[in-house]
């Protein structure tokens, strides 16, 4: 007999009654640990009982909270790149400046934060640069999307010396932006690989500088004094 939706919250039914909020917490609990693991043991050695053994349930709890391995990837790929963008404070970028050198500035202290995340939380760029994109497919995609966001972040700050005069009106914020980005993304592999003296954040910012400052200034842009600004963290 079919029992109805009433019966099942009869008093006199048996088990404890479910917890506020316990599925939330499992799968917290289940990502967290996909986190740790995928960082250390690597996307492809890490298995399903992996994961359930590091964050202490059964192997039916994953499965009965995630479909597959990979879609445990894609929620933490997703998670890791929310906190990327939030350590790196992207948002700076977008805020008022009144000189050439001030928009340096605020390109250089976004690029200082990348170097901060290497030396704070270098398993999270060891999944967004490494396992993601060791996976074919949705992970890769999904840095892609994260790459264009902080793409997007530097373009809007140079769009915006372009709109002033500082850097030139020929300027492809785009792909100038990308740049920037390209010159950061191997040095940064190298500090997963050698530690953060590996990659050589202040060679980085000076390449930097010469190329936002002098290689992209506006002719009418009063010349200044800037130099690799912020290349001690």
């Amino acid at each position: 007999m079919q029992v109805t939706a009433l019966e099942e919250r009869a008093p006199g039914r048996r088990g404890r009654p479910p917890q506020a909020g316990l599925a939330a917490a499992r799968r917290e609990q289940i990502l967290s640990s996909a986190a740790q693991s995928f960082a250390e043991r690597g996307y492809e050695a890490t298995t399903a009982a992996h994961l359930a053994a590091r964050a202490g349930v059964g192997l039916g709890t994953v499965y009965r909270y995630f479909d597959s391995k990979r879609e445990i990837l894609d929620h933490v790929m997703d998670r890791c790149l929310r906190e990327l963008v939030d350590m790196v404070d992207g948002q700076a970028l977008l805020l008022p400046v009144d000189s050439v050198d001030c928009l340096v500035e605020r390109i250089c202290g976004f690029c200082n934060r990348l170097f901060g995340v290497l030396e704070d939380s270098p398993h999270l760029l060891r999944l967004v640069l490494v396992e993601a994109n060791a996976v074919k497919g949705h992970g890769s995609r999904r840095w892609v999307r994260g790459e264009q966001e902080l793409a997007r972040l530097v373009a809007v700050a140079l769009d915006d010396g372009v709109a002033r005069g500082w850097l030139r009106s020929d300027l492809d914020a785009d792909a100038v932006s990308r740049a920037i980005l390209g010159l950061l993304w191997p040095a940064l592999l190298r500090g997963l690989r050698c530690g953060p003296r590996g990659a050589d954040r202040t060679r980085q910012n000076e390449a930097i500088v010469a190329m936002v400052s002098f290689g992209l200034r506006g002719q009418g842009a009063v010349p200044g004094s800037v130099h690799a600004a912020g290349s001690a963290r």
